[in-house]
């Protein structure tokens, strides 16, 4: 008797027709093994994924515009003017600045230390944390995208 979801290796099934169930059952153990030990960080605007940076001195950017950086809760205004000075021009940023208007959207992620230790702990390679930064420093994903 045939399980819903299970394959049929009875007497009428092909070496061919095997191997071609095996193979898909292993493509799929492998891509959902593959899909649990990726830890990604996803964009607030545009919800596209990106590897977890590990670099905390760089502004990332998303294909739909927006920067990110990982920087201490104790600094997040100075890690919203790094990005900002990688959005806007001198120029722009002056005016930016000296107008009481929003000109862009700014997301801040608490959690980011949770998921630096869930991917330490599921990655064979781990992720140092850098030296400079004091292990006791909570860290944020800070991310900021211009509206126009």
């Amino acid at each position: 008797m045939h399980k819903p979801g299970m394959s049929n290796f009875g007497e009428n099934s092909t070496s061919e027709e095997i191997m071609k169930d095996l193979r898909a059952i292993l493509s799929k153990v492998h891509t959902e093994k593959r899909l649990l030990q990726k830890h990604i960080v996803v964009c607030p605007f545009c919800e596209n994924g990106h590897p977890v940076p590990t670099d905390f001195d760089s502004i990332h950017r998303c294909d739909c515009g927006a920067c990110y950086k990982v920087c201490g809760n104790h600094s997040l205004e100075t890690g919203v003017g790094d990005i900002a000075q990688q959005l806007w021009s001198d120029e722009e940023l002056d005016f930016v600045r000296s107008i009481p208007i929003d000109f862009c959207n700014i997301v801040i992620e608490k959690d980011f230390d949770r998921l630096l230790d869930l991917k330490q702990t599921s990655d064979s390679l781990g992720i140092e944390r850098f030296c400079k930064y004091d292990i006791n420093v909570h860290l944020s994903l800070v991310w900021v995208k211009r509206l126009f």
